[in-house]
């Protein structure tokens, strides 16, 4: 291996010692052993005497030599080191950058070696992938001028606007946000997210991570969706007129941006699709839902999810995606409802979300389905509901009703839910 760069940076912390005031990579990043013995000396002594000098390393540092770090040896080394070094204390971040990068690939190649020598598990090998992916130097790089700061706060954030106009303008998503999409069971969030799906798949690259149904039933709901036809019909069409409506449908699913994965998940698998995705464009992902992505740790509910949520919030900060969050609402919060079809279910509110306070503090925004009338509408195929903006960092909150077509799994606003031709996918040809 070739130690250049390590003594470029040595010589040069030898020859102007302020230079280790901006040398923020760890020891470790020096892959000589020997150069890596220098860098602590140096670290030592600077921080003793605020200079690094060769005598005094002699004098005062004796006894940290050893029968491999012998003091003859390393002198001369530093001594070379000094003699051939080039200025470069311009270019100082950048070398320190090129040492930092070298030490985080040869981590991570390190951690492939053991997992294909059954040293460490799939998962400790993604965990440690993650870990030095994720990992940066803080140098006056991050430092901004005024123009820099300027256009940072003049620039408008990029919205991710949906076909429910009313949610989309006061919700006021944003690309890197976590949204959480909650509701008691039954009262169709899946179906809301995937309405989402099928919207937005047209102009972003979209996964759908499902944890709760078979592979038929999700595409079944994406084609109801996109044609409007109830799905009982998708497998036993009527008409050949139908038939042609339902290809058609999936015609318009194809040509999407939609990639679905129906087995069970862990973060670690969630980050590396992202990942994959990410190099195409910025992704929308959806997760259904928190409660049933594993973490193989033996932990409390409350715990798991609580870890898995600010895991989620880092990887849509970290990497070029949104991701809507789905989760469930506590049923003691709907205890109270008798058996009368006139009794109103009571609102939710963030406070009601279940297993952990994490998804109420760290969701940039929290949409709450609510069905007021619950018991009422349990047999009805097309129902009123509620999608309450529960916390926003990006606007306001409050309620905004919305059309749940039960039979087709399509949501609409109310302002265009009626269709012109409410039969037309009846007609024959």
């Amino acid at each position: 291996m070739n130690y250049e760069i390590e003594e470029e940076i040595l010589g040069n912390l030898a020859l102007y010692p302020n230079l280790i005031d901006r040398f923020v990579v760890p020891a470790e990043a020096f892959l000589d052993p020997t150069n890596q013995f220098i860098f602590k000396l140096f670290e030592k002594q600077f921080k003793d005497s605020k200079t690094i000098s060769i005598p005094l390393l002699v004098e005062n540092y004796k006894n940290d030599f050893t029968q491999r770090f012998q003091i003859n040896e390393v002198i001369l080394k530093i001594n070379n080191m000094m003699s051939t070094a080039t200025p470069i204390e311009s270019k100082f971040d950048y070398f320190q950058e090129t040492l930092f990068y070298r030490y985080t690939r040869n981590c991570m190649m390190k951690a492939i070696k053991d997992f294909n020598s059954q040293r460490i598990s799939q998962d400790e090998l993604f965990d440690t992938l993650h870990k030095y992916e994720n990992m940066a130097v803080a140098t006056d790089d991050h430092k901004l001028n005024c123009e820099e700061i300027y256009k940072i706060i003049s620039s408008k954030n990029k919205n991710i606007d949906f076909r429910f106009e009313t949610i989309s303008k006061h919700a006021n998503i944003q690309e890197h946000d976590l949204v959480i999409v909650a509701g008691r069971p039954g009262t169709g969030k899946t179906a809301f997210a995937l309405n989402l799906l099928e919207d937005l798949s047209d102009s972003f690259n979209c996964i759908f991570f499902n944890m709760e149904m078979s592979e038929q039933q999700v595409y079944q709901r994406l084609v109801g969706i996109n044609t409007k036809i109830p799905i009982r019909y998708l497998n036993n069409p009527e008409t050949d007129y139908q038939k042609s409506k339902i290809k058609e449908g999936c015609r318009n699913l194809a040509n999407k941006k939609i990639k679905v994965f129906n087995s069970s998940q862990t973060v670690n698998t969630i980050r590396r699709e992202i990942i994959k995705s990410t190099k195409n464009g910025h992704t929308i992902v959806f997760i259904d839902y928190v409660g049933l992505i594993d973490n193989k740790k033996n932990q409390s509910s409350y715990e798991r999810i609580t870890e898995i949520v600010k895991e989620l919030r880092r990887i849509s900060l970290d990497y070029d995606c949104t991701i809507f969050l789905m989760a469930q609402i506590n049923r003691e919060s709907a205890k109270n409802v008798k058996n009368s079809k006139d009794e109103e279910e009571p609102m939710p509110t963030v406070r009601n979300l279940k297993d952990s306070g994490e998804l109420e503090q760290t969701g940039t925004t929290v949409l709450l389905l609510w069905d007021k009338y619950s018991l009422k509408n349990a047999s009805k195929s097309e129902v009123e509901l509620n999608v309450i903006i529960g916390k926003n960092r990006n606007g306001k909150k409050g309620i905004v009703p919305i059309y749940y077509d039960k039979e087709r799994q399509r949501f609409d606003s109310f302002s265009n839910h009626i269709t012109k031709e409410p039969g037309s996918w009846r007609k024959e040809k």
